[in-house]
Order: structure tokens, then sequence, then C-alpha cells
């Protein structure tokens, strides 16, 4: 009975100590700074991770279903940037939205079709399709950053509905989407069941290619989606930003829960997981931590995430 206590409050550190180190955080900045609980901070923090969340969503999605997608950040300026072209042509944001997503979701079903029918793993499948690109990207744009994007296109990432902005409403839209799509749809289930055993979904009838390619379309809609709200906050579209940005989206959804081996997690951690990947962010700028050493620390929380998920499931499998 003592072991078996004693194997549970270890699985319960392990799984939270996040939550309790960002807790930390807050209340020494709290202390430290009055700016951090007011609530133009707390808009602001909202309003900074609503491209974080969009990519969790994408990367949880590849995730739960035993993939990966290293092209994200890519894929992301790509689609942005390909959003403007369009709105300065046709002044059309809702055209320009939908030339973002269906950007998103082609460059993804590449790299679903390298990694199903090429059986090329997912990490060199789409490195690859981050290194081409990100040049595709230069090339689009001259290698120049785009600063004319017309009168109203910063709207869609600097706007607000009443006291929310745009951003928020965009992310929670989309988590209420993601959360249906997961948790309530056949295709959300065998991406669960892809993810949690090939040999047995491969057993149960499911097509191992075809889920594969819908886990990166799924994904790509998600970051398309993104890399639209990412330039619109910016107003400009810059082919060598977002650098890191899928190392975000990856620890924001280990940390909110979806395990890196597949077949678990859910919407709403990916949520939560991009909160405290912002709240530990805003927390060194209050800090005045330089920008520098907030690389070093994100990389570390990239590490710790993975490092707390992958000790967690040793200690269930154990």
């Amino acid at each position: 009975m003592g072991k078996t206590s004693s194997k549970q409050a270890i699985n319960f550190v392990t799984r939270y100590s996040i939550y309790f180190i960002t807790l930390i955080f807050m209340v020494i900045c709290t202390c430290m700074n009055d700016r951090f609980l007011t609530v133009e901070n707390i808009i602001n923090i909202l309003r900074q991770i609503s491209v974080y969340a969009l990519l969790a969503f994408a990367e949880s999605v590849c995730i739960i279903s035993g993939n990966l997608d290293l092209a994200a950040a890519s894929t992301l300026v790509f689609s942005g940037c390909m959003s403007i072209f369009v709105y300065t042509a046709t002044e059309s944001l809702l055209l320009a939205v939908l030339v973002a997503v269906l950007v998103g979701v082609i460059i993804n079903t590449v790299s679903g079709i390298i990694v199903a029918y090429f059986n090329i793993p997912p990490f060199v499948a789409t490195l690859g399709m981050q290194m081409s690109v990100r040049g595709a990207v230069y090339m689009l744009t001259g290698g120049m950053t785009i600063t004319e994007t017309g009168e109203n296109f910063k709207v869609i990432g600097q706007g607000y509905v009443g006291p929310v902005p745009n951003p928020v409403l965009i992310m929670l839209l989309c988590a209420v989407v993601f959360w249906v799509l997961l948790d309530r749809t056949r295709l959300g289930r065998n991406f669960y069941a892809v993810g949690g055993n090939r040999e047995a979904a491969r057993a149960s009838g499911i097509s191992l290619r075809k889920y594969t390619i819908y886990a990166y379309m799924v994904a790509g809609a998600f970051t398309g989606l993104a890399g639209i709200v990412y330039c619109s906050r910016i107003n400009a579209g810059t082919p060598a930003g977002a650098q890191g940005y899928e190392g975000l989206g990856i620890a924001a959804a280990v940390i909110g829960g979806i395990g890196f081996a597949g077949g678990t997690g859910n919407a709403w951690g990916a949520v939560i997981g991009a909160v405290v990947i912002g709240i530990i962010n805003n927390i060194l700028n209050l800090m005045g931590v330089n920008s520098y050493m907030q690389q070093v620390i994100n990389g570390l929380v990239i590490i710790l995430a993975v490092g707390l998920d992958t000790f967690t499931r040793s200690k269930h499998t154990s």
C-alpha cells in the first residue's frame, strides 16, 4: 500500500510540477512587480499566447497521432506572407484567411505524404520541409520584409471585440473546434488510436497512411491560421520571423498533457500549456531578462516538459 501511494505521489508531482514552478514564478513576480496581476497585463498575456496556442493545437494533432511537425514555424511565415499578398490584391480579409489556411494545409499535406508513403521518420521529413519552406519564403519575398500590408490587415491581430482582443477570440474559437474534433468525431478518435497503438489500429481497419495525412492536414489548417494572426499582429511579413516557434508549440502541447509518445492528451490541455509558456515569457519580460536569456530559458522549458512526460510514462509502465 505504501509503495502504491508513493508511486501515485511521484506521478502527481511529475505531472503537475511545471504548474507549481509557474505558480512560484507568478508569486515572485507579483511581489517584485505590481503590474503583473493587472487586467491590462493579463489581456496582454492572452494576446501574446494566441499564436503559441494555435501552433500547440497543430503540434498536438501531430503528436497525438504519433507524428511531429518541425516545419510549423516556416509554414506559419509562408502562409502569413501569402495572406498579405492576397489581401493587398483583393482587400478581402476573408479571402486572405482562407488562403493562409489553404497554404498551411497544402504544405502539411506534402509533409504527411512524405511520412506516410515514403516511411521517412516525421522528425527527418519535417526538418527537411522546415528548411525548404523557409527558403521558399525568402524566394517569395525576395528576402525583404513586407511592410505594405493594406489599410485593415492589422485588424485580425490588433483589433478588439469589446475589451477582448481578436487573437484571443480566434484562439478560444479554435480551442472549441479542436475539442469537438478530438472528443466528438471519429476522426479524432482514430488519431488517438493511431498514436496510441499503431498495430492495434491497423488490425481494427484504420488506414495508418490516410490518418497520418489527415493529421498533418488538420495541423496545417491551424498553422496557416496562426500565420495570418502572427503577420497581422506585427502588421508585416518577415521571412526570418517566428524562429523557434515550432519548439514553443511542442512545449505548450507537452506541458498541457499531450503525451510525447502519442495517443494521449486533450484540446484544453494545449491551451493551458500555451498559457504557462505565456506567463513564463511575461514574467521574464517584467523582470527585465534580456531576449537572449529568454531563448535559453525557453529551450530549457522544452527539455523539462519532454523530460517530465518521458519520466511520468516510465513510472506508469514500471
